[in-house]
């Protein structure tokens, strides 16, 4: 099911989100800020996959979620470099040593930062 609105749309939802203008969000893409705004404006309607990929990147979101064919907005998928996890334990997840479903629900739990922080100060 697509979204409603245009990626446009949804890029400048993004910006307004995460406080930043069109103008630094070209930057940081490296496009021109008149290109971004004409893409935002709906006066250009094709984005071209450097710009999709630019601006999912820059926002962490799924190309999927700014073309509007997901509502998902986080990607699906993450080179492990990215996640911050030690070699030891991607092998652990990856040959099922360790369960992802009980991991799963430990990082979603409402008191897991508390619980962070509480073996931060032990360690």
């Amino acid at each position: 099911m697509a979204l409603p609105g245009t990626p446009g749309q949804r890029i400048s939802d993004l910006c307004n989100g995460n406080h930043i203008t069109q103008k630094e969000l070209a930057e940081k893409i490296g496009v021109s800020a008149s290109q971004l705004s004409r893409i935002v404006s709906g006066e250009t309607r094709m984005v071209s996959s450097d710009i999709l990929i630019g601006v999912a990147k820059e926002f962490k979101v799924s190309t999927d979620y700014i073309l509007g064919l997901s509502t998902v907005s986080v990607r699906k998928s993450y080179d492990i470099s990215e996640l911050g996890l030690s070699e030891g334990a991607v092998r652990g997840l990856v040959t099922g040593a360790v369960d992802v479903q009980i991991l799963n629900r430990l990082l979603e739990h409402k008191n897991f930062p508390k619980l962070i922080d509480l073996i931060r100060i032990y360690f």
